[in-house]
């Protein structure tokens, strides 16, 4: 059963992580490239449409990312959480064709159909050619761990952000210790302040010992 991440107070809706130290300490991280590497149902997947919520009221119009691993992570995991978000609670609306989240503001220019203000673009980084396109604000990256999701993906996402220097939050279950540990781990090790590392588990999931016996 999902945990709600808000309440609501005087008519408004506010985000309330209660007690989980992660999920807050995620939320306050000024870095730009902020990764949460929890093990399984630690309140990761939840928590990222409330960072995306969020970096969308900070960022204004224009298109946002959100990325998962595979087809099936994105219609088991990332769908029903974008879902009970955006649609039952902001009244967005879905194309499902274009797997696509659009807000109910509109904006219009000389010439031009009248559209959406704010999309979510969804897509599996597995997908071919799917992430190549125009640029975003900001990004959410779900499962980013898993085999499936690839350092060309990442790396494409960046290209996504560039223009804008648009924040990104990663949430995933340590699967390996592919580039999530090259691009992003020992970037935070040594200092970099574009990153970010957050670990819910009592051991981080990714330590010096856990690193020697993968090497081994």
């Amino acid at each position: 059963m999902a945990i709600d991440l808000y309440r609501i107070e005087n008519s408004k809706i506010v985000v309330d992580f209660g007690d989980h130290p992660g999920q807050t300490k995620a939320w306050n991280s000024c870095a730009r490239f902020v990764f949460v590497i929890a093990g399984t149902q630690s309140g990761k997947t939840s928590f990222g449409p409330w960072w995306l919520w969020r970096e969308i009221g900070n960022c204004g119009n224009g298109d946002y990312l959100a990325i998962t691993a595979n087809y099936d992570l994105f219609k088991l995991k990332m769908l029903p959480e974008m879902e009970r978000v955006f649609l039952g609670l902001f009244h967005w609306s879905f194309a499902k064709s274009d797997r696509v989240f659009e807000s109910p503001d509109k904006i219009s220019h000389p010439g031009m159909p009248i559209k959406s203000a704010k999309r979510i673009i969804l897509r599996s980084a597995n997908a071919e050619g799917g992430l190549e396109s125009s640029s975003a604000n900001a990004a959410w990256l779900d499962e980013c761990g898993h085999p499936d999701f690839k350092l060309d993906s990442w790396e494409a996402i960046n290209r996504r952000l560039s223009l804008s220097q648009g924040r990104a939050l990663g949430t995933t279950t340590p699967y390996n210790l592919g580039w999530l540990k090259t691009e992003v781990f020992d970037k935070w090790k040594v200092g970099d302040i574009d990153f970010d590392v957050i670990q819910f588990n009592h051991e981080p999931i990714i330590s010096e010992r856990r690193i020697l016996s993968y090497e081994r």
